[in-house]
């Protein structure tokens, strides 16, 4: 084995090992509506008569006593007071039916639920003022309540004025509720109020037992620690107002039946949003908008390009498997154009349909964003469980199954590092109802492919399916069978990852031992795959440091796993960094993990001087453990509080080993050359010092 490309591709850049475990991490994450319900008064509406609908007592009682108010009510209630009528805007599931029924309870005269079928030229003209300047057909201190209009796009300025102008007159007001799309004319933006945020989910259940149930059994219902699982697992993932709704309605009715089931709520709550999910995806017929469903559901929380490109090539395949004899001219290329412009209709109304959103984020240390600040707009579900759904849906309803598992391997190959992750991912969770084909169609392929993208997608889709315990027994037969062998050392890269990444023992032990024992293989890519195994050990539970760096020290006596656990010790040491979000030690972020956990933790002090020593003596990776060493010196460099940890660790190298020194001497001194463009001369002077206080100069 020698250096070769591969060894300083996993050695060339700080941290994307941790990337990588924290692309996992959300990836995993990514797998696992509005309420609302006949005087005399009779209307020509659309061109036929209508007799009005009183609101139902039902729900204004419920919103009455019930409703939590949601952020940006304040404002909507101050607008209608003031303009009479009011355009409460937003996605579906923020509660804008229920917000609009609160706002109107304050009415002096009947509220009415108007028909969303009406067009807005034949309401005003009905509704105008008079020639003696009296409202006509008004009743005087009446509230109208018209939610979703169909007609909602053909509400322009002057229209909108004219219903102002007669509603004031008569003391009448009324609220319109319009999703964040469906606004067309400027003119009328003075009356829209955006609700952006939803009530408090919790609250929502809380104020509706309290009314039914009263505040002391509710006070008992809450507290009791089934009933807070069950809060968790259905509303604490951002769960709509519907959702909310729906399992405040089965407490009370389980809790007011004197024997209360909790697994009849779960079963009642999940069954229902199961029946409104399959409505909802059964209506998505256009094939953009099925496609673009379902990359947003595999790459759900991704920023919009991403997901863009991805439905884009899903769509080109669906195109290519309707018209075999006639496939797209870009056929392979990720990144071009279907053969039909999918883009007919706005984003902002498509994200509307799939009850998703546009939600800010920065890009983190992706590609393209060194820094990990670059702002970037992301997509996701409105509802945290419609990825899981939508990919489930997709892969039992539609008959595309082949189509599915191309389009996956595109991503896998194409897409970004992070959409490739995701990609896998969400293959992983198709595994629980179809093992036996994905095992045999795509995971032996992926598992052997020269392109290392695929291998790992191998190792991510069985870590992903690896979380249902079912499979352990049928994932740990797959890899073992990579493992033991010998003739197709890719597979063996592969299962090294796997071993990183999967419980396949209860204890970690013999997962380093796995790994320990595949040190012995010769070849590059299974030396690679083992170093970037310990890596996600050692980001996953740092607790593992010890029995790491103890297993690579361990393989430094035989000289036939000596050049793999030196490269696996490079690795880990440029692929893994202290994550301060996850750790809450934001002082430390982005610092090398290895030299953080070796500032609190002393019996990682001999192991690491013994792998560096070896590292810089030996002759198998130098220029490696060069670049290493100048990175961590960068990094230390704009940090006094790191370029102390870090001489603290070089002095432990050079003490009593003047071989180390002098290598160590020569890379500081190259630090400050005077050709070198990104000079370090705090800490070359610093590690100069450090020499010559030790004699070692």
């Amino acid at each position: 084995m020698g250096p070769g490309e591969d060894a300083s591709a996993a050695t060339d850049r700080m941290g994307q090992g941790s990337q990588l475990h924290g692309h996992l991490r959300n990836a995993f994450a990514n797998v696992e509506g509005d309420v609302v319900g006949g005087d005399k008064f009779v209307y020509l509406l659309g061109g036929r008569r209508d007799r009005l609908r009183p609101l139902s007592p039902v729900l204004r009682d419920r919103v009455r006593y019930a409703f939590e108010d949601a952020p940006g009510l304040e404002e909507a209630r101050t607008a209608l007071h003031q303009q009479g009528v009011v355009i409460l805007r937003g996605p579906a599931g923020l509660g804008k039916t229920a917000a609009a029924v609160r706002l109107l309870t304050t009415c002096e005269g009947t509220v009415y639920h108007l028909d969303s079928r009406l067009d807005f030229g034949s309401l005003v003209d009905r509704l105008d003022t008079g020639e003696n300047g009296a409202a006509t057909g008004i009743e005087v201190g009446a509230g109208f309540l018209l939610d979703r209009p169909a007609d909602a796009a053909n509400l322009r300025g002057e229209i909108y004025q004219r219903l102002q102008t007669a509603l004031l007159a008569a003391g009448a007001v009324m609220v319109v509720t319009v999703a964040d799309t469906d606004v067309a004319d400027s003119d009328v933006l003075s009356g829209v109020v955006d609700l952006s945020q939803p009530p408090a989910p919790r609250g929502i259940v809380r104020r509706y037992l309290d009314w039914r149930l009263g505040s002391e059994a509710t006070g008992q219902i809450l507290a009791d620690p089934d009933v807070e699982a069950l809060l968790a697992e259905h509303l604490d993932r951002g769960a709509s107002c519907r959702t909310a709704a729906d399992l405040a309605t089965a407490l009370h009715d389980e809790f007011s039946s004197g024997a209360p089931d909790l697994l009849q709520v779960s079963e009642r709550v999940a069954r229902k949003g199961l029946e409104t999910f399959e409505i909802w995806a059964d209506g998505l017929t256009k094939p953009h908008v099925r496609c673009l469903s379902i990359a947003l559901a595999v790459l759900n929380g991704l920023p919009q390009e991403e997901i863009a490109q991805a439905a884009r090539a899903l769509l080109r395949r669906l195109d290519e498997a309707r018209s075999p004899a006639h496939p797209a001219k870009d056929e392979g290329n990720y990144k071009g154009l279907p053969p039909r412009d999918p883009a007919g209709a706005p984003l902002r109304k498509l994200l509307a349909r799939l009850r998703a959103r546009r939600t800010p984020a920065v890009a983190g240390r992706r590609d393209g964003s060194p820094t990990g600040r670059a702002p970037v707009v992301c997509l996701a579900y409105q509802e945290p469980d419609y990825p899981r759904r939508v990919i489930a849906h997709a892969w039992t309803e539609l008959s595309v199954q082949d189509v599915l598992l191309d389009w996956l391997g595109e991503v896998v190959a194409e897409g970004s590092q992070e959409a490739s992750v995701y990609a896998a991912v969400a293959l992983g969770g198709l595994l629980a109802d179809a093992f036996p084909y994905i095992s045999q169609e795509v995971l032996a392929r992926w598992a052997h492919h020269d392109d290392f993208r695929y291998r790992n997608a191998a190792a991510y889709t069985l870590a992903a399916a690896s979380r249902n315990p079912a499979l352990l027994p049928d994932i740990r037969a797959v890899v073992g069978e990579w493992y033991a062998d010998r003739s197709r050392p890719l597979g063996q890269a592969t299962a090294a990852r796997v071993y990183g990444l999967t419980p396949l023992s209860a204890d970690v032990r013999q997962s380093i031992t796995a790994l320990s024992r595949l040190s012995q293989v010769d070849h590059i890519k299974v030396a690679v795959a083992i170093g970037y195994a310990y890596t996600d050990l050692l980001v996953e539970d740092s607790a593992t440091a010890p029995l790491v760096l103890g297993a690579l020290r361990a393989g430094l006596a035989d000289t036939q796993t000596r050049p793999s656990c030196l490269l696996a010790f490079l690795i880990v040491a440029m692929q893994s960094v202290v994550d301060g979000s996850q750790t809450g030690t934001q002082e430390a972020d982005g610092w090398p993990l290895l030299l953080f956990l070796r500032s609190d933790r002393p019996e990682l002090v001999d192991p690491l001087r013994v792998l560096w020593r070896e590292v810089l003596s030996q002759p198998f990776f130098n220029r490696q453990a060069e670049d290493a060493l100048k990175t961590w010196a960068g990094l230390a460099e704009a940090d006094e509080q790191l370029r102390a940890v870090f001489l603290a660790m070089l002095g432990d190298v050079v003490t009593g080993d003047r071989r180390s020194a002098a290598i160590v001497r020569r890379y500081a001194d190259s630090w400050t050359d005077r050709e070198e463009l990104a000079p370090l001369p705090l800490t070359a002077w610093a590690v100069n010092r450090l020499l010559v206080r030790e004699g070692l100069t």
